[in-house]
């Protein structure tokens, strides 16, 4: 019979890895075994969602009453029912700033754990040992008579 071929070798894609991992917020952190940044990154989601879906109701109060009170409805909020117009009308774009600022914090939160756990992956095999030195002394230089204060940064190789 004849020789059998083997299988080709599978290799793993790293950027599938990197998809998944970005998927799922905190995951990157875990992943790098920096369990500590998890629960900051998923408090930090908390308090963002949280902030998003209050601020989401009261702009749905306030615009409800703000459009009752256009027209010329009883409002059926008791707190807003003494709010002219003008007030409700601003009080509702206050609520809708920060309803949008709660939405562009979640992507930014998201955006910056992707880009931490990135870096700290990146920079895991940097090898930081005792040959490595950084020395900052002050320093005084005299120039064409004149003395100067100043700072003397050495790096230092071993």
């Amino acid at each position: 019979m004849g020789q059998q071929v083997p299988a080709a070798k599978k290799t793993k894609n790293p950027y599938t890895k990197v998809t998944l991992i970005s998927l799922i917020p905190g995951a990157g952190q875990i992943y790098n075994k920096k369990y500590w940044k998890a629960p900051i990154v998923y408090a930090g989601f908390a308090a963002l969602t949280y902030s998003y879906f209050f601020y989401s109701n009261e702009y749905n109060e306030v615009r409800k009453s703000y459009q009752q009170a256009l027209n010329k409805q009883s409002i059926s909020n008791p707190y807003y029912a003494n709010f002219p117009p003008e007030m409700l009308y601003s009080t509702r774009e206050d609520y809708r700033k920060s309803r949008d600022l709660s939405i562009i914090g979640m992507v930014g939160l998201y955006a910056l754990q992707i880009l931490d756990a990135t870096v700290d992956a990146h920079l895991k095999g940097f090898d930081m040992n005792e040959n490595l030195g950084l020395k900052i002394d002050p320093t005084f230089p005299v120039v064409n008579g004149q003395q100067y204060a100043g700072i003397n940064f050495t790096f230092q190789i071993k």
